[in-house]
């Protein structure tokens, strides 16, 4: 049975920001910080190594273009040392060749007999078994993952799930499986899920779904599985769709029920990614704390508009403005982040309104996003307007190869 909160959960989750959530002007009388929420906490920044995360990207073992080998050792030469090969479950293999994409020699030969449980469903893994050295002889992490597709897009994690029969939409027993089941599913195996890139149409097999719908997986999924969701994505023209989106989730959320941000590219063309990424900041690189990392937000992430090639010895990298530290001071209720390489740090807060503005299907700005309250290094939360439930910060840069952010995860603000 699905997680479902209850009356006093559901009051603590939501009572942060209602629909009628109040917002003042500037001559507001402040209160007192009670608490920040900081996903960072337990990072001891002076010992603890930052570690490139790839957390979506396709091969040939779905709808991808390469062999599961060339884009895991691609990627290890850019500098990724955690990756999750997120096939989709209800692709077979080799569809770009079946499609015509690609030339019949290009095909990949895998898996071999016998077939893994659950094919076509399965996820590429272990790397092994698909013509790659496994996760360790790399000086890697390899998490066990999967595009479960046949709804809304998930990526599972840390599991082996997958639907196949009727392109991923009932079990095998042939009952209808809506996302609650596969997030359900997912939880029941001891796995990670984050909803993906809510921008994307293509209809009639994906529609872009409401606010309201989001708002209600959120309530109905334990934040033990259902951790967060994809906020840069490939599609930079739709980055201001899933901001957006995010930045309307967490003022009715946060602090009580954190959602995590993720940073994908969503790789197909391993010559034309779109460099995204998340950098988990971790005391040693192992699974167990990769997922700990995953499941309390501590990481944060990246974008350019700059697009890599990963067929490269030595791709055309950019430096993204980077995360030194971070020091919350509960007693002086400030937040400082030290950085490098970034021309200003941005603090975003709540939304001026909770009303959409225009259709979310057709629109790539259909709600507000948060707005800036502050710029600097250093953010005072007592002295600053308009802090409501939360704040999150980006860190920016542009040059001439283009625009370059850093995002935190958000710090939940709780009021005396």
């Amino acid at each position: 049975m699905a997680w479902k909160p209850t009356r006093r959960e559901f009051l603590l989750i939501t009572g942060a920001a209602s629909l009628t959530f109040p917002f003042s002007g500037r001559g507001e009388e402040r209160q007192a910080v009670k608490a920040i929420v900081n996903p960072y906490e337990a990072v001891d920044w002076e010992t603890f190594k930052h570690h490139k995360a790839a957390l979506h990207l396709h091969t040939l073992q779905s709808d991808g273009f390469q062999m599961p080998d060339r884009v895991i050792r691609g990627y290890r030469r850019a500098g990724y040392d955690i990756m999750a090969i997120s096939d989709h479950d209800f692709f077979e293999p080799n569809r770009q060749v079946v499609a015509g994409n690609l030339p019949e020699e290009a095909a990949s030969p895998y898996p071999e007999e016998p077939l893994p449980d659950n094919y076509p469903a399965n996820p590429t893994w272990p790397w092994s078994d698909y013509g790659s050295e496994d996760p360790p002889a790399l000086d890697m992490v390899g998490i066990v993952s999967n595009e479960l597709t046949g709804r809304h897009h998930i990526n599972s994690y840390f599991n082996d799930f997958g639907l196949w029969k009727e392109n991923g939409t009932a079990d095998a027993d042939g009952n209808p499986m809506w996302e609650d089941d596969i997030i359900e599913a997912v939880r029941e195996r001891n796995g990670l899920a984050i909803l993906d890139h809510p921008w994307w149409s293509s209809p009639p097999t994906w529609e872009r779904r409401p606010l309201d719908w989001y708002i209600e997986r959120y309530l109905t999924n334990s934040p033990d599985c259902l951790v967060g969701i994809e906020v840069t994505n490939c599609g930079a023209q739709h980055e201001s769709y899933d901001e957006g989106l995010w930045d309307q989730l967490l003022v009715r959320f946060m602090p009580n029920r954190p959602i995590w941000g993720f940073g994908t590219d969503d790789m197909h063309h391993l010559d034309r990614a779109r460099e995204s990424y998340s950098v988990f900041v971790l005391p040693e690189l192992t699974n167990t704390s990769a997922r700990q990392a995953m499941a309390t937000g501590q990481f944060y992430f990246c974008k350019s508009s700059h697009h890599l090639d990963y067929t490269q010895e030595d791709p055309d990298r950019i430096a993204f403005p980077r995360i030194e530290a971070i020091e919350v001071d509960d007693a002086g209720e400030t937040i400082q982040i030290h950085g490098q390489d970034y021309d200003q740090i941005a603090w975003i807060s709540a939304p001026v309104s909770l009303e959409p503005v225009d259709d979310y299907q057709t629109s790539d700005e259909p709600w507000p996003q948060g707005e800036v309250v502050h710029f600097g290094e250093t953010l005072n939360i007592r002295d600053t307007p308009y802090i409501r439930n939360y704040v999150r910060a980006e860190l920016r840069r542009s040059d001439d190869k283009g625009t370059h952010r850093t995002f935190t995860n958000p710090f939940g603000i709780e009021m005396a």
